[in-house]
């Protein structure tokens, strides 16, 4: 079997499943806005579910336009999960603190992976008269 032939035909499948999870995500965004207009009345929690929704959306655009998924946007998904699950969902006692170590954790990864990348972007300082 050539394995040229076979990795083309994963990155076939994984495009296609890339627009299949796309084409879900705006179904299940466009529910949410029907939702908002059937009850009449605008409310957090679905804020927070279009903002998840988006930043899936985004992630599989930067897919396609690079091949990439960076990490940060699932990190971000994650929190905006937690935050929406923390706030209108009944918790009690210890799981409450647990959920909220866990936003935190997902806030110091992104600030991490902010810090890593303005160290590698980082160049030394120029030197005078360095042009050659």
């Amino acid at each position: 079997m050539n394995t040229k032939m076979f990795f083309s035909g994963i990155t076939l499948i994984e495009r296609v499943l890339h627009l299949i999870i796309l084409g879900m995500v705006m179904f299940l965004c466009f529910e949410e806005i029907n939702s908002v207009f059937i009850s009449g009345s605008l409310k957090v929690q679905n804020v927070l579910m279009l903002f998840i929704y988006l930043e899936i959306m985004q992630m599989v655009n930067i897919f396609f336009s690079t091949g990439k998924i960076p990490v940060r946007y699932p990190l971000y998904i994650g929190m905006f999960a937690l935050a929406r699950h923390i706030s209108f969902e009944e918790i009690t006692g210890i799981d409450s603190l647990y959920l909220s170590a866990s936003v935190a954790l997902l806030a110091v990864a992104l600030v991490a992976l902010a810090y890593r990348d303005k160290l590698i972007d980082k160049k030394g300082p120029e030197l005078p008269g360095a042009d050659g």
